[in-house]
């Protein structure tokens, strides 16, 4: 589907003209770029202290703040076609 830069112009699947601007392929697969990437999220835990979130594969950061905590507790978590849901359950006792 991605081909080298030409010359001559593209075969086909073009993203960008010779002047690199984008064609309407690139601005497709531009919009699906940002709309696959991920964005800082907020999430409040519920009356048992749980948040459950759906992660599509990617590397996380967890930032887990609390009155009591003295700083904030950060965890990294890698999910992959491999992990387990019960692999990601971060413990957190404040």
């Amino acid at each position: 589907m991605w081909a080298a830069w030409y010359s001559r112009g593209c075969y086909v699947m073009c993203l960008t003209d010779n002047n690199f601007r984008n064609l309407p392929v690139g601005d497709v697969v531009d919009k699906l770029i940002a709309e696959w990437n991920t964005h800082p999220k907020v999430a409040t835990a519920d009356a048992n202290g749980v948040v459950k979130l759906d992660l599509v594969e990617g590397q996380y950061n967890f930032t887990v703040t609390h009155p009591s905590l003295k700083a904030p507790a950060v965890h990294a978590v890698t999910v992959d076609v491999s992990s387990s849901p019960l692999e990601h359950v971060i413990d957190i006792k404040v």
